[in-house]
């Protein structure tokens, strides 16, 4: 999620008219491989903020960034995770000029969870497929949920391999090989090298249409027969079709599918052009699905008999004041539906554009509706720039928390997400700051790789941190119960283990001495009304 502080003036910036909004695109961008997570257009990605050296030096020539209109129904989600600290929030944006989109041609066939096989064009969110997870040679395949749906017009690339399977995909999207996840076009020269699938490559998968009448267990046994030898798919030739057709791509509970029989790379939508993000790519970061009937649908929602007013998170996937705001304004929109509601709202962003919405936030704090979480990942400026290159720097998010401090909102700073051997050491000086600039209370979360984000921060660690890389790995794993990622309820936020339980320690220790320890004060409902609806008394 990133956004150039609100004062800020790009060197250079374009301007595209869509559906009649005037979009900017600016330069730094988070993503370092284009295909393979949200941080790092490059493959450098990471839970929500990447990396593109190039573009953040402004070596190069920006890629622009498309915005689209989501026509979504409803702008508010539904959360029922215990180890979240609210059950609805309220997202604007889809994708945060950091992202991921990688496709395939609609006829592609993909293998369901019963082990038969259905056209791509016609997989819908909600059905059951087949997806892959790590095991201690070879990756097991197991049933997994469609999560969403994306369809885009992409230039197409025909891949063939030895067996006779083949594929037409995005030059963007990635397969997984013997040697990792490899994009269908690249290079390894330049300054912006990515991996990608050459002749020597042995992809992985059982081939062929992707279909085994015996259905999972059998698709299994095929899938690890063939992953050990790689005697049928290597790849045998890549073809340029020379033109743009629409291609599809989804989202799964795994962060990838079988396409084809071949493992390939989903999605991945912060995982969930969302959340998170993280997504994963670049694309994630230039095709924003931007909700302009937001503040309508807000409004109708709020209006509903059924609707209970209680703690209302903005957002809960993307951050609501990346860069597109300054010209949509349409998280602004939403708040002064939720200032004419007094329904109350937590903001978390990182982005010091929320002080332009003071006024809003005020209204809103007068009757106990509004707190504002900032998050600080690093104080250390050349880090910020290489981890999260389109936010707003150190400075200008600690002097959003002063201005809120001082407006009267409620603020405070969340240190996420905390990297071992990166940023881990930076927590006593980040809390100090903080309060110094006004913050009332603190949190932090352990850094996640849940699905494709894995694979990109792995990337972009080594490329930018290579001296360190074991270490923080090593680290992640003993926080993880000897995994990356962990998605246990309860355990995903913070880890467990030695380092967690020191790390927790010394977040308390500072956190008191900076007088941060002081609970968040509930956001109150008994104030929220529907505007022009005659209030009715309570029974009780």
């Amino acid at each position: 999620m990133g956004q150039r502080p609100a004062a800020a003036t790009p060197n250079r910036s374009e301007y595209r008219i869509l559906y009649g909004m005037p979009h900017r695109t600016t330069r730094g961008r988070g993503a370092a491989i284009d295909p393979t997570s949200r941080f790092t257009q490059r493959e450098v990605v990471w839970d929500g903020d990447e990396l593109d050296l190039e573009e953040a030096t402004g070596e190069g020539d920006p890629r622009r960034t498309r915005v689209a209109r989501d026509a979504s129904r409803s702008v508010v989600s539904h959360n029922d995770a215990p180890d979240i600290p609210f059950d609805v929030s309220l997202n604007p944006y889809r994708g945060c000029e950091h992202g991921c989109s990688y496709c395939l041609a609609p006829d592609t066939r993909i293998t369901l969870a019963d082990g038969s096989v259905r056209p791509l064009r016609d997989v819908g969110v909600g059905d059951r497929i087949l997806g892959t997870v790590p095991g201690a040679r070879y990756r097991r395949l197991v049933a997994t949920d469609v999560r969403d749906v994306w369809r885009t017009v992409r230039r197409a690339y025909r891949v063939a391999l030895t067996d006779g399977t083949v594929l037409v995909a995005s030059g963007d999207h990635r397969f997984l090989t013997q040697r990792g996840w490899k994009h269908v076009t690249g290079t390894q020269r330049g300054r912006r090298p990515r991996p990608h699938l050459t002749h020597t490559d042995v992809v992985v998968g059982i081939g062929g249409r992707g279909a085994l009448t015996g259905g999972p267990a059998a698709l299994r046994f095929a899938g690890m027969a063939r992953e050990r030898s790689g005697a049928e798919l290597r790849v045998a030739q890549i073809d340029d079709l020379g033109r743009d057709i629409e291609m599809v791509d989804l989202t799964t509970g795994t962060g990838d599918f079988l396409a084809e029989g071949i493992v390939s790379h989903n999605c991945y939508a912060r995982p969930t052009h969302e959340y998170l993000g993280l997504s994963a790519g670049l694309d994630f970061e230039r095709r924003i699905f931007a909700k302009p009937d937001a503040p309508t649908l807000l409004a109708a929602e709020l209006a509903k008999p059924s609707w209970r007013p209680r703690h209302l998170a903005m957002s809960g996937v993307t951050d609501a004041y990346q860069p597109i705001e300054r010209r949509l304004g349409i998280t602004r929109g939403c708040l002064e539906v939720l200032a004419a509601h007094r329904q109350p709202v937590g903001v978390i962003t990182k982005n010091a554009l929320v002080t332009r919405d003071l006024d809003l936030l005020v209204e809103l704090a007068r009757y106990r509706a509004a707190r504002v979480s900032v998050s600080l990942t690093t104080l250390d400026e050349d880090l910020r720039r290489r981890l999260e290159p389109r936010t707003s720097t150190a400075a200008d998010r600690l002097g959003a928390i002063r201005a809120l401090a001082d407006a009267g909102v409620p603020v405070g700073v969340v240190v996420a997400p905390v990297i071992p051997g990166l940023n881990d050491h930076e927590i006593p000086a980040i809390l100090a700051a903080a309060a110094d600039h006004g913050a009332q209370g603190a949190a932090w979360t352990l850094l996640r790789l849940p699905g494709a984000v894995e694979a990109i921060f792995v990337d972009w660690l080594r490329a930018q941190a290579p001296l360190r890389a074991e270490r923080v790995l090593a680290r992640l794993r003993e926080a993880r119960g000897g995994r990356l990622d962990d998605p246990r309820f309860g355990h995903r936020m913070r880890g467990e283990g030695t380092y967690v339980e020191q790390l927790g320690r010394v977040f308390e220790v500072h956190r008191r001495r900076a007088g941060l320890e002081r609970a968040w004060p509930p956001l109150a409902t008994e104030h929220f009304r529907v505007p022009g609806r005659a209030a009715q008394g309570r029974l009780f």
